[in-house]
């Protein structure tokens, strides 16, 4: 975090940067170019610089909120706040020195400043209202020298973010999609003779012991170009996954981006919408001399009741996302748990110096645009090809030009030394494994395992948290990564437990959807099991501090507070197909005893990789099965486990508080996801006699807690989904 006297400097800078400017254009208004491009280029240096200041507390890669909003101390936040507030600059910003002025030098410099200024940028506002100005990033994409080319390019990543814009410019993007993936294999080609003439030092040599857990072989991506049929690919949608409630994600029409999304929206974010209640955030009508709204809102909105952001990012690229920020603040090296051969040494005992040569495969430190790195062109080539890699229109461009050979070699830092650089990588990889054709290609071709040799705790963790969740939501993929050596598989499941305990907010909601996904495949649930998963998953609702309402009010941000009711939600609804997949097997044996016992057709088991998915119906009759010819003492693991973690009066304490979520979109699905877990564990009788037990819940009105009696084991299966939130509190807790 910046000093309070680095703060002040900062912002005293930028004023007077912006006072010059106002000096500048209200005194001669048509100021000299090279004075223009001079306050661009110091108030870019000084954006650049905080940016990197910034990311020095390892924020979550995946929150795209305004800096301002994600940490209200930071000075980046301050810098985009005072710039924002700056109409008649930011007006001529774009409207003039962008989209006007036909001087390159001053293009390049107001194309730097709006590329770093993005993070707080309301993109559509810019992309959408100001017309002609994505044609002009084109242009120069494709024929402007650098660097303006490459900051149009990256500009343009944020104009393709929305789905609208990327419809209406198909045909630029199929004719920039291949030059930029060429671009990409020439700087990978420049990357590999450099090596070649100069070793750059790694940081294992300096420290004279590996510090990360990384393969020391080089990557061998020998993979054919296949072509595949455009016409097919055009047309090509990717199917959806087993689960019986994923539904259509409505895309505009004529758009052909893959279907997203398991369960609700593909992309369940931890964190909450920029989308604000407040007007004067929102998409305004411009007129061609003035933008309005473009700065994202930095204030949490006045209800909590806005979509997820994106699940991952949260649904696809992502698509899901975050913020139970149990991580954000923390030092860095104070995170890190590196196995180091010699037991006496720990991280924090590393020199600065060799936290200065480790620092680029952990959190980062280029984020300067100018001088232009090929690390930072090649990050902002995968920043605009990662929206776009969703469309099944580009699928065969993807693949006739080796996009999976390409990331496989952005996956190994030791190619790349630059974790920032492989997590772009990795976002983009969560875009294409959407599609069928590219995740059997990168399964095939060993991307799994390459995923689990990124090292953690890293930014590129994180990211693998997004394409682990990607393939599991793409069931033939699972299948054949379920059907990988056990020791593999293993990993994977083990991978994907610590991002869920150590990882940032987005990580810990991807790894839990991925989870709540694969717990249908059997051999993920059986080494999920294996390795003390149920408590870990158990462990992010206990350690909630909205469970707390004495604490609450006083401690937890909006934002916060909307973190740990999505974390509940994903949770329950995680715990809710555990249960049911370990229903299934508990009447599968079951009914084995019994055709062993009394005869009848033999019981064949569900193969391990494939997956199994019950509907509620289904679920309900094989509750019924088990009440009435399971024996009479029927012992089932996971119950136990679960009675042994007093999670019972956990899930009943989290409905009764969850029932007063009254500006939380998910309110009914968290009760009802719980609802359904407690249910499916009325079957064992131990668990009806612990919910006839005293619980402590709030009272509802200054949330002192008191003692109440659970009557759940008067609910039936069939009556929880007709209840109300407040019948079912009535009904559970008598309040």
């Amino acid at each position: 975090m910046a000093s309070a006297s680095a703060s002040v400097d900062s912002k005293a800078e930028l004023t007077a940067l912006l006072e010059h400017w106002l000096e500048k254009w209200e005194g001669e208004q048509q100021a000299s170019t090279p004075d223009l491009v001079n306050i661009l280029t110091k108030i870019s240096e000084l954006v650049e610089r905080e940016t990197e200041e910034y990311h020095k507390a390892d924020p979550d890669p995946f929150d795209d909120r305004h800096p301002g909003r994600a940490d209200p101390e930071c000075v980046l936040g301050h810098l985009l706040k005072i710039l924002f507030k700056d109409d008649d600059f930011m007006n001529a910003l774009v409207n003039s020195y962008v989209m006007t002025s036909r001087e390159l030098t001053l293009n390049t410099a107001a194309c730097r400043l709006l590329q770093n200024i993005m993070p707080g940028l309301e993109t559509a506002v810019v992309f959408q209202e100001k017309e002609g100005i994505v044609e002009r990033l084109f242009k120069w994409a494709q024929e402007a020298e650098q660097p303006l080319m490459i900051y149009a390019t990256g500009l343009l990543a944020g104009a393709m973010e929305n789905q609208d814009i990327a419809a209406n410019y198909r045909e630029e993007n199929s004719v920039l999609v291949p030059l930029m993936l060429q671009r990409l294999r020439e700087l990978q080609a420049k990357d590999t003779e450099n090596r070649k003439e100069f070793k750059r030092p790694s940081p294992r040599k300096a420290l004279g012991e590996p510090l990360l857990p990384l393969d020391e072989e080089t990557v061998d991506g020998g993979f054919e170009d296949t072509p595949f049929s455009s016409g097919n690919n055009g047309t090509e949608r990717v199917e959806k996954g087993p689960e019986e409630d994923r539904e259509e994600n409505p895309f505009p029409p004529g758009n052909n981006r893959t279907e997203k999304g398991p369960e609700e929206d593909i992309e369940e974010s931890p964190f909450p919408s920029n989308e604000s209640d407040n007007s004067s955030h929102k998409i305004s009508s411009c007129t061609s001399s003035s933008i309005k709204g473009l700065m994202k809102p930095v204030a949490a909105p006045q209800s909590l009741s806005h979509r997820d952001f994106p699940d991952g990012r949260a649904e696809g690229s992502s698509n899901l996302k975050r913020r139970a920020e149990r991580e954000n603040g923390r030092k860095v090296k104070q995170k890190l748990n590196f196995s180091l051969p010699e037991p006496e040494r720990s991280f924090s005992e590393l020199s600065n110096s060799s936290w200065s040569e480790m620092s680029p495969w952990v959190i980062g430190n280029n984020y300067h645009l100018y001088p232009l790195t090929p690390e930072m062109e090649q990050r902002l080539i995968l920043q605009y090809l990662t929206p776009l890699g969703e469309y099944q229109e580009l699928l065969a461009v993807f693949m006739q030009m080796g996009a999976c050979e390409l990331l496989i070699h952005y996956m190994d830092l030791k190619q790349t030394n630059d974790v920032q650089l492989t997590f772009e990588a990795l976002k983009y990889l969560a875009s294409l494994l959407l599609h069928k054709k590219f995740a059997a290609q990168f399964v095939a071709h060993g991307g799994v395992q390459k995923l689990l040799e990124i090292p953690k705790p890293s930014m590129a963790a994180t990211g693998v948290s997004l394409c682990l969740y990607y393939l599991a939501y793409n069931q033939d993929a699972m299948e054949r990564v379920c059907m990988l050596p056990h020791s593999i598989l293993s990993d994977v499941v083990s991978y994907t437990l610590w991002l869920l305990e150590c990882s940032h907010a987005s990580g810990c909601c991807h790894a839990t959807m991925f989870f709540s996904i694969s717990f249908s495949y059997r051999a993920v649930l059986e080494l999920f099991d294996r390795q003390d998963g149920l408590r870990r998953l158990v462990n992010l609702i206990s350690t909630l501090e909205i469970l707390n309402p004495e604490d609450q009010a006083a401690v937890l941000s909006d934002d916060q507070i909307f973190s740990s009711r999505q974390t509940a939600k994903h949770t329950c609804m995680a715990l809710r197909r555990f249960f049911e997949a370990h229903l299934a097997i508990k009447v599968e044996q079951v009914k084995q005893s019994l055709q062993r016992t009394e005869g009848g057709a033999p019981i064949h088991p569900q193969p391990y990789y494939k997956a199994c998915s019950y509907t509620h119906e289904q679920v309900v009759e094989m509750m019924e099965f088990l009440i009435e010819y399971g024996p009479v003492r029927l012992y089932w693991e996971p119950a136990e486990v679960f009675h042994k973690l007093s999670c019972v009066q956990l899930l009943l304490q989290l409905i009764s508080i969850a029932c007063d979520w009254r500006t939380y979109y998910g309110r009914s699905d968290t009760v009802r996801y719980a609802l359904d877990i407690l249910s499916i564990l009325t079957v064992i009788p131990k668990t009806q006699l612990l919910m006839a037990e005293s619980v402590a819940v709030p009272d509802g009105e200054g949330g002192n807690a008191v003692s109440t009696v659970g009557t759940l084991p008067v609910l039936s299966w069939r009556s929880i989904d007709t209840l109300s939130i407040q019948q079912t509190r009535t009904v559970c807790f008598g309040v």
